[in-house]
C-alpha cells in the first residue's frame, strides 16, 4: 500500500469519526428540544396565570378619595393620557393600590413591598421621544440608587466581617462592571403610569412611573453579580442583594 493510499484511508477514517460525532450531537439536540420546549411552555403558562391573577385583583380595586383628588389635580395641570391607555385615575389605581401596595414575605418571615417604584419626567418634541427619554431617566435613576446601596452594603461587609468573601477586589470589580450588572438586571419593568401634557413651547412633557418586581430583580442581580465578579455560587453576594432590596427599598 502506497503512502498516498494510507493518507486517503486516514482521511476517510477521520471524516467517519467526525460524522459520528456530528450525528451524536444532532441526536442530543433533538432529544433535548422537547424538554426545552416544555420548559418554555411551562414558563409561559406560569406568566399567563400570574397575569390572570393580577387582572383579577385589579378588577376589584376602586379609586380612593385620595386617588380621585390626585387625578383631578393632574387633569387640572393639563396632564393627558396617550390614545389607547387607561385613564389617569385608573393608572393611579394600578400604580398605588396594586404595585405600590403589593407585599411579599422573605425567607426570614419579614414582610416588605414586592415592587420598587421609580418615576421620571422628561420633555421632548414628540410623545414617543419624551416617553423614551423618561423611561431611560427612570432606569438610570434606579441603577444609580442600586449601585449606591450595593456599594454601601459591600463596605459594611468589609468593615464588620474579618472572614468575608467580600473584599476590596470585589468592590473594585463591581465598580468596573456596574453598568453590565445593573443594566442587564433592570430589563424587566412594568410601566404603570404613562401620561403627558403639551407645554406653551408645543413640546411634550412626559411622566413615566416604572415598577420593578423585587423577586425577579433579586434573581437577576445575583446571577449577573456572580458572573461578572467571577464568584459563582457565592452566597454572600446573594446576601448583599437580599439585604439591599429587602431593607433599603
Amino acid at each position: 500500500m502506497s503512502s498516498q493510499d494510507i493518507s486517503i484511508l486516514l482521511t476517510l477514517k477521520h471524516n467517519t469519526t467526525m460524522m459520528k460525532k456530528l450525528i451524536l450531537i444532532v441526536a442530543a439536540v433533538l432529544m433535548t428540544s422537547p424538554v426545552l420546549q416544555a420548559q418554555s411552555s411551562a414558563e409561559l403558562a406560569k406568566l399567563k396565570r400570574e397575569q390572570v391573577k393580577i387582572n383579577g385583583k385589579l378588577a376589584k380595586l376602586k379609586p380612593t378619595k385620595d386617588i380621585k383628588k390626585q387625578a383631578k389635580e393632574l387633569k387640572k395641570e393639563g396632564w393627558l393620557v396617550p390614545a389607547g391607555e387607561q385613564s389617569i385615575e385608573q393608572q393611579l389605581v394600578v400604580s398605588e393600590l396594586y404595585y405600590g401596595a403589593e407585599l411579599m414575605t422573605d425567607e426570614n418571615g419579614t414582610t416588605t413591598n414586592r415592587y420598587i417604584m421609580q418615576t421620571a419626567i422628561q420633555t421632548a418634541g414628540s410623545f414617543n421621544s419624551g416617553y423614551s427619554a423618561a423611561r431611560v431617566a427612570a432606569l438610570t435613576e434606579m441603577a444609580g440608587l442600586l449601585k449606591t446601596e450595593i456599594v454601601s452594603a459591600f463596605q459594611q461587609k468589609l468593615d464588620n466581617a474579618q472572614n468575608s468573601t467580600i473584599s476590596t477586589t470585589t468592590v473594585d470589580k463591581f465598580n468596573q462592571h456596574t453598568k453590565g450588572i445593573i443594566d442587564q438586571s433592570l430589563t424587566n419593568y412594568i410601566p404603570c403610569v404613562k401620561i403627558y401634557r403639551r407645554l406653551p413651547s408645543d413640546n411634550f412633557e412626559v411622566q413615566v412611573r416604572l415598577a420593578f418586581d423585587k423577586k425577579e430583580l433579586a434573581a437577576r442581580l445575583k446571577r449577573n453579580m456572580q458572573r461578572e465578579l467571577e464568584q459563582e455560587g457565592d452566597e454572600e453576594l446573594g446576601g448583599v442583594v437580599e439585604e439591599v432590596l429587602g431593607n433599603r427599598f
